[in-house]
C-alpha cells in the first residue's frame, strides 16, 4: 500500500492522516470543502510542531537527570546523549505527503479509505453508499467508528468484502493501538491486510499495534472503559466519593493514567452519552444513562471541548 485516504479532517481524521504521513504514505485529506480540509492540514503542523519542541527538549532533560544522580558526565558523554535523543523532525517533509481535497474523484486510486466522519449510523451509511461510485474494487474501506456496526455499512457499500473496522484511539501519534474489527462480510484478505500495515507502522512513542476482535458495539477497548465512567458517575450520584477523589484513587490505586472523570471530559460527555445510548440499545439496563449525564449534555457541559464538565476548564 502507497496511498492513503482520509475522509473527515477534523481533530481525529486529521491526527491519522499524520500518523500515516509520518510513516511516509501518501495521504489524501478529504473533507467538505477546501476550507475544511486545509484546517486539517493546518492541525498537522501543529502536531508535528509540538512533537519537534518534546523531541528537542530531551537530551537535556535525560543531562540532568544523570547529573542529579551525582554523576559529572563529559563532553564526549554529554555529545553522545544529543546525538542519539536527538531527532531531526522534518515537518515540512512530512505535511508535503497530506494532500487537502474536496472531490470523492481524488480517491479512486487510493488503496485504503478510512472515514473519520460524525458518529452516526445512517451518516456512515450513506457515505459507504456513496463511496461505492468513486472507489476502484480493490479499496478497502474502513471506518473508524467506535461502537457502531460495521456490518451494516458494508451492506450500502459496493465490495462489502473490501470493508472493516480500523478503530484508531484518540490521540493516534501517542496512543499505537488500533482496533480491527471485521464486518460479517468482511475477506479474511481483508483483515489480514488492515492488519499488516498497522503492524509496520510506528507513532511518536511506540510501534503501532493491532489487535482484532468481533463486531460487538464498543469492541475490547470502549466497552470496558465506558463502563469505568458509568460505574464512577454512579458512585458520585450515591455521594460515595466526589470526582477528584474517585479520579486519584483510580489513577493511585489502579494506575490509570487519567482518572474516569478526566477521561469523559477529555473525550467529550456528548460522545459518553451516544455510545452510552447504543450500549444500552444492545446489553440492556448495565448501561442506563446516569440523569446527571444526561442533564450534563442537554446544559452543553461537555468536558474540555466546552470549558466545563465534570470540571471547568479554561479556554
Amino acid at each position: 500500500m502507497e496511498k492513503i485516504g482520509i475522509i473527515g479532517a477534523g481533530a481525529m481524521g486529521s491526527s491519522i492522516a499524520e500518523v500515516f504521513a509520518y510513516n511516509g504514505y501518501d495521504v489524501y485529506l478529504k473533507d467538505q470543502n477546501m476550507d475544511l480540509a486545509n484546517k486539517g492540514i493546518n492541525n498537522i503542523r501543529r502536531i508535528l510542531t509540538d512533537f519537534k519542541s518534546y523531541v528537542n527538549t530531551l537530551p537535556d532533560k535525560e543531562i540532568k537527570r544523570i547529573e542529579k544522580l551525582g554523576i559529572k558526565l563529559s563532553d564526549e558523554q554529554i555529545n553522545t546523549i544529543n546525538k542519539n535523543l536527538k531527532k531531526d523532525i522534518k515537518i515540512d517533509e512530512i505535511i508535503n505527503h497530506v494532500k487537502p481535497v474536496d472531490d470523492y474523484n481524488k480517491l479512486n486510486d487510493v488503496d485504503l479509505v478510512i472515514e473519520a466522519v460524525f458518529e452516526k449510523q445512517e451518516i456512515k451509511n450513506d457515505l459507504f453508499k456513496e463511496l461505492s461510485n468513486y472507489l476502484n474494487e480493490n479499496t478497502i474501506l474502513a471506518s473508524n467508528t467506535s461502537s457502531l456496526s460495521i456490518t451494516e455499512m458494508a451492506s450500502y457499500y459496493k465490495k462489502p468484502e473490501n470493508t472493516l473496522i480500523m478503530h484508531f484511539f484518540n490521540p493516534p501519534y501517542t496512543l499505537p493501538l488500533v482496533e480491527i474489527v471485521p464486518a460479517i462480510q468482511s475477506s479474511n484478505e481483508t483483515v489480514n491486510k488492515a492488519y499488516d500495515i498497522i503492524s509496520k507502522m510506528k507513532n511518536h512513542r511506540d510501534n503501532m499495534v493491532p489487535v482484532k476482535a468481533k463486531e460487538r458495539a464498543g469492541f475490547i477497548v470502549n466497552r470496558i472503559l465506558i463502563q469505568v465512567i458509568h460505574e464512577a458517575i454512579k458512585i458520585s450520584e450515591e455521594n460515595i466519593a466526589d470526582e477528584r477523589s474517585v479520579d486519584i484513587a483510580m489513577k493511585k490505586g489502579a494506575g490509570f493514567p487519567m482518572g474516569p472523570f478526566e477521561l469523559g471530559d477529555y473525550v467529550g460527555l456528548d460522545i459518553v452519552y451516544d455510545v452510552l445510548k447504543t450500549f444500552n440499545n444492545v446489553y440492556g439496563d448495565r448501561f442506563l444513562i446516569p440523569e446527571r449525564l444526561k442533564n450534563m449534555v442537554i446544559a452543553g457541559y461537555l468536558g474540555r471541548k466546552a470549558g466545563k464538565g465534570f470540571y471547568e476548564y479554561k479556554k
